[in-house]
């Protein structure tokens, strides 16, 4: 079994080197300070956590690039504890066609 680390690590390695953060209706890159509105980016990849025992172990994690070409990471709860600020915006980002998509 994969452990939220050990996918954020692999991802690291796939140059999804940049941590995003969501403030005001926007995508923030905490390295570079850019800024991204949802048509400027696009999901690669997602990984979803379910905790088997325990409801609070559930997290997603989103590998996302922006037009400018810088990749990164969203990480957030999942389910009732998810960040509604978040939720509302990824739901508005495009998801490439052949994104990776794995429940661990």
């Amino acid at each position: 079994m994969n452990t939220i680390t050990e996918i954020i690590n692999k991802l690291r390695a796939k140059n999804y080197t940049n941590d995003f953060i969501i403030e005001n209706d926007m995508l923030i890159c905490k390295e570079t300070g850019e800024s991204f509105t949802p048509d400027e980016l696009v999901i690669e990849e997602i990984h979803r956590f379910e905790g088997d025992s325990n409801p609070d172990d559930m997290s997603i994690i989103y590998a996302i690039t922006a037009i400018s070409g810088t990749r990164g990471l969203v990480i957030d709860a999942y389910g009732t504890y998810s960040n509604p600020q978040i939720s509302s915006f990824i739901k508005n980002v495009s998801v490439r066609e052949e994104a990776d998509f794995k429940v661990l």
